[in-house]
């Protein structure tokens, strides 16, 4: 299923200090109901029944349409998703969200009730775990997602055991990346080599003792994946998502983004401009050189020459970041990871 994460509205009612977007204000040129509808109808006939939309922000929540555009959106057959900081979701939202036609909804919790709350803003934490309950008290589907960084890395196991314990069917990893307000307030905080190797593996562990009771997977970190197929090599146990979804990086393979003014950019933190939906339809888009490239992993550097290119091909996001080359080799990638396209036996088929 084709992923579009689409950031409604950049207002916010938080101030995250790691916030890659700088949220908080809406802007100027938000797209209207009527854009969202035609935006929506658009959506719908190129990938007809084959897309999920996650509304996200800023927060979602803040926009007085978005129960609107979320009916007209479920009346077009799409599957939808939410994306929300969890401050302002109250029962009867809860409910008028079901009934509009989300499915899953996606909350952040970033460690324990204090590294949380340092973070994201004082109280956040129990309103953000009130709120995952009373999802899941209501139908819908849950996914807990962290944002991993120094200042909580340690809490990554403590993360793992809440979301089981609010009934999460996920917990998808983000592993910090000093982009928008998070560059000012938090611009060492993204993990080394050697503490973004441990923590993967960690999360392999996690999956391995936890077995089916909760999916465990990241958002950027491509290189889990290599950790993923050997050991699926080596006859262990893999989550089930391994043979069955789109692998490594998604950037235009499998997602792409639209801001709240119509800007689409291959994911939400690569802000490599395609086109506006205002002007280009989003075939052009799709077939636009940066999604081409990106679909063909025509990736340059180490992980042009990695045997695990077909899986992984590294984080496009840290790589333009890095370079200003979105095709250029991931920086964060070292030996624990990197194998020589001519070495090694091969790792296992995917189905």
């Amino acid at each position: 299923m084709y992923s579009i994460n689409w950031n409604i509205t950049r207002a916010c009612n938080l101030r995250c200090r790691h916030c890659y977007y700088d949220a908080g204000t809406p802007l100027n040129d938000e797209l209207s109901t009527e854009e969202a509808f035609i935006l929506i109808d658009e959506i719908a006939q190129v990938f007809g029944a084959n897309a999920n939309i996650t509304f996200g922000g800023g927060e979602p929540l803040m926009r007085h349409d978005l129960l609107t555009i979320i009916a007209y959106a479920k009346d077009r057959g799409l599957h939808l998703t939410l994306a929300s900081n969890g401050t302002m979701l109250t029962d009867e939202l809860v409910y008028q969200l079901r009934e509009a036609g989300i499915e899953e909804v996606i909350i952040p919790i970033d460690g324990t009730p204090e590294t949380h709350d340092i973070i994201r803003g004082a109280g956040v934490y129990t309103k953000a775990v009130r709120s995952a309950r009373a999802c899941v008290e209501a139908g819908m589907s849950l996914v807990i997602d962290p944002c991993i960084m120094k200042e909580n890395e340690d809490e990554t196991s403590a993360i793992i055991h809440t979301a089981v314990e609010l009934g999460a069917r996920q917990c998808r990893f983000f592993h910090y990346i000093a982009l928008g307000r998070g560059r000012e307030e938090m611009p060492v905080s993204e993990l080394s080599r050697a503490e973004y190797a441990r923590n993967l593996m960690l999360l392999y562990e996690e999956q391995s003792r936890i077995g089916r009771e909760i999916e465990i997977c990241t958002t950027q970190a491509s290189q889990y994946w290599v950790i993923l197929r050997r050991k699926a090599a080596e006859g262990l146990f893999v989550p089930d998502f391994f043979f069955s979804e789109l692998p490594g990086c998604r950037a235009a393979t499998g997602m792409l983004s639209i801001k709240p003014n119509g800007d689409v950019v291959p994911c939400p933190l690569l802000d490599v401009r395609v086109g506006n939906i205002r002007e280009h339809e989003l075939r052009e888009m799709l077939d636009s050189e940066v999604f081409s490239s990106l679909r063909n992993r025509d990736v340059k550097g180490k992980c042009a020459r990695c045997r695990h290119r077909d899986i992984c091909g590294g984080c496009r996001v840290r790589a333009y970041l890095h370079t200003g080359d979105y095709l250029a080799e991931d920086p964060l990638c070292g030996d624990f990871f990197f194998e020589p396209e001519d070495e090694g036996e091969d790792g296992g088929e995917r189905r």
